[in-house]
């Protein structure tokens, strides 16, 4: 009887140990482009167009057993937008648009994370485009982490959401010489792979 008492505590605190260890699966990963996507399309006329950007970075800090406490910093850099027609990119880059010269960065920023059933996170955070910031929230779909030998620990994450450009002073006047050749609504598709640092 005396050696089950002296037993029990050690493996109560032996319990809390494992139970500690198996859930702390939080991590931070590096939003990496070679497996990343930060695509765009907008309506012109009827006809879908689309594009999206090549230079970007950011953190992302995942904790699925507390999913509040994730939290996610990207910053895109306005210049490397690509849509594959040069003469439309740097109409895209100047001032009628997004006028990289005094806003070179777009950036997002969460200030809270909820956890949605089915994988899906609810992140609100500041959206900065074109130097004004807008409090949205985006559904975020957590899509599983997996390690390969030799290259490390991966997560994925995607998300799709709307905004209005001309909230965000993109109004492309001079360009579409006042008409609306271009819908106002623009969707944002943003498929992220980031890395774990120190995996490999």
């Amino acid at each position: 009887m005396r050696t089950c008492k002296r037993l029990l505590p050690l493996l109560l605190s032996l319990a809390f140990v494992f139970q500690g260890y198996a859930s702390d699966r939080s991590a931070k990963y590096e939003i990496t482009p070679m497996y990343s996507n930060v695509g765009f399309s907008i309506m012109k006329f009827f006809i879908k167009e689309e594009g999206g950007f090549r230079d970007y970075g950011g953190e992302i800090f995942y904790d699925p057993d507390h999913p509040e406490r994730s939290w996610v910093n990207m910053t895109v850099k306005a210049a490397s937008i690509d849509t594959r027609i040069d003469n439309r990119d740097k109409a895209l880059r100047s001032e009628d648009f997004f006028d990289v010269d005094h806003y070179p960065t777009l950036s997002f920023k969460s200030v809270s994370v909820a956890a949605k059933p089915g994988d899906t996170l609810d992140v609100t955070g500041d959206l900065t485009i074109h130097g004004v910031t807008k409090r949205i929230t985006l559904p975020v779909h957590f899509l599983g982490v997996r390690k390969l030998q030799g290259w490390g620990e991966f997560a994925g994450f995607d998300t799709e959401f709307t905004i209005d450009r001309t909230a965000f002073g993109v109004n492309a006047a001079r360009w579409s010489g006042g008409r609306l050749i271009l819908s106002n609504e623009v969707t944002i598709h943003l498929a992220i792979g980031g890395t774990k640092a120190g995996t490999k």
